[in-house]
């Protein structure tokens, strides 16, 4: 029997790659390179999932930005990306997606295993794994998961839009007082 393969659709491109072996698709987990957004398939493509709905990925984390957006659900190597780039730092709050916990992230056990700055699949993976849960539990869980982030994703493109509207009607208001495009 052959490993499954994957396919992966980045949100940001809409490109697709593939296909790509498990340690390929765990190996760009741990570099950073999967986003919440992102589309994966195992099955030759007939269905598809978005990445923290595949548990290999380990996209458990959500992160409290400083201005209180929540980025996520997300992995640990992108919490390591965002500590190294300076875009939060270990008193910013993290939610565990597995059991709603808060936590500063100087807090956590992975923060303190591996440093900060190094992201591989070596450090990412250390003290993130999932609990050992049986799989009609696992299950059930993923399902509820799965229908908390939907409604929030329809809230956010919600608002997105509303924030578009909003957008273009200040800039026609703005062309039609000045007589030019906005810079």
């Amino acid at each position: 029997m052959t490993a499954p393969t994957w396919h992966l659709i980045k949100s940001s491109t809409n490109e697709e790659y593939g296909p790509l072996s498990h340690d390929a698709l765990l190996q760009l987990a741990a570099e950073a390179k999967i986003s919440p957004m992102d589309k994966l398939s195992n099955d030759g493509r007939q269905t598809w999932r978005r990445a923290p709905m595949v548990r290999e990925l380990q996209m458990d984390w959500l992160i409290q930005m400083p201005d209180q957006y929540l980025y996520g659900p997300t992995n640990v190597a992108t919490i390591q990306e965002f500590l190294a780039t300076g875009q939060i730092d270990e008193n910013v709050v993290i939610i565990d997606c597995t059991d709603a916990g808060e936590s500063r992230l100087g807090d956590l056990p992975f923060f303190k295993a591996s440093p900060h700055h190094v992201r591989s699949a070596h450090t990412t993976l250390v003290g993130a794994q999932w609990p050992d849960l049986e799989r009609g539990e696992a299950e059930a869980h993923v399902q509820q998961r799965v229908r908390i982030l939907e409604r929030q994703l329809m809230e956010a493109q919600h608002a997105l839009d509303e924030a578009h509207r909003a957008h273009n009607i200040l800039r026609q208001q703005f062309i039609e007082a000045t007589g030019r495009e906005p810079v």
